[in-house]
């Protein structure tokens, strides 16, 4: 089992090896814990547990990665393990996030704080990193601003069966087609179909997180739900590009979409000023009905 982590605080060895065998259940003395950089001939290779530390610049201090071997019973996932690592060496514990981002944290405190965090690394041969953003407030680091992190959001997978019902409709009728193929039909990239498909998935999975009371969190950031809006925006524009059945099946679609927006949706023209999102429109004129309209449960923050 490997384990990569890390931490705010430099910690000596002697606390990294400490904190690993309460996490772990071991001996002090099973656990070997090292520079990276310094001799490795002298190191306990034979260790149940093997630790290699480098220390770094910016927000965090160092960074560990850990290997277990599997005569150790104790070997948690590793969530599991840096809350343990955390309260065991009194630090501030990071951690990879499972989306595939190389922004994607999470951050444990010692007192059982478990919030999101957006790790940043420079350019530089040797990066500095940074803690750009958290979730949640986290007390040992007063001056990180808190947010929800739209990349997290979009990463999250959210069913959208309406979607995928119309691409198999589009399906159908491109098989029906006769030869020569209708080239209004072509699902290729930058295709109008293609875009048909793009924007109705955009547009459903937000409709699908505001029916489902904003899950998981019960927060969404204004700027995605505008970039919904804006989906929607080109959808309207889409039936005068496409053939006369994929219009009606894309119509048809977002209609029934439209309908659940409006059940979670009230009139109002005065959320974009009030959310002072930048590049939000502020002035609703001109815009369709669906810029007139704001969550029945508001999901960002009021400023």
């Amino acid at each position: 089992m490997t384990y990569n982590l890390f931490t705010t605080d430099r910690l000596q060895p002697p606390r990294v090896s400490d904190a690993l065998a309460s996490c772990l259940c071991v001996e002090p003395n099973s656990v070997d814990v090292a520079d990276v950089d310094a001799d490795q001939d002298i190191r306990n290779w034979d260790a149940l547990a093997l630790c290699d530390y480098s220390d770094v610049l910016g927000d965090v201090s160092l960074t560990l990665d850990i290997f277990v071997q599997d005569a150790v019973s104790q070997q948690p996932p590793e969530s599991e393990f840096a809350s343990r690592f955390a309260v065991a060496a009194q630090t501030v514990v990071l951690y990879p996030a499972e989306e595939h981002l190389p922004s994607a944290y999470w951050l444990v405190t010692p007192t059982g704080l478990v919030t999101r965090a957006r790790l940043l690394a420079s350019d530089d041969e040797r990066p500095e990193y940074s803690i750009d953003a958290v979730e949640a407030a986290v007390p040992q680091l007063p001056g990180i601003r808190v947010m929800q992190l739209p990349e997290i959001v979009r990463e999250q997978h959210v069913p959208t069966p309406t979607t995928s019902e119309f691409v198999h409709a589009t399906e159908l009728l491109r098989k029906a087609q006769e030869i020569p193929a209708n080239p209004a039909l072509a699902d290729e990239s930058e295709s109008h179909l293609y875009h048909s498909r793009a924007y109705l998935a955009e547009w459903e999975r937000m409709v699908r997180r505001m029916e489902s009371g904003w899950h998981p969190t019960g927060k969404y950031p204004v700027e995605l739900y505008c970039e919904a809006l804006l989906a929607r925006d080109r959808i309207e524009q889409l039936p005068e590009e496409l053939s006369r059945p994929v219009a009606d099946l894309l119509r048809q679609s977002v209609g029934q979409l439209d309908e659940a927006f409006k059940k979670c949706t009230a009139p109002d023209d005065t959320w974009a000023a009030e959310a002072e999102v930048p590049g939000s429109p502020a002035d609703l004129g001109g815009r369709g009905w669906w810029w007139h309209r704001k969550p029945l449960t508001l999901p960002w923050d009021k400023n």
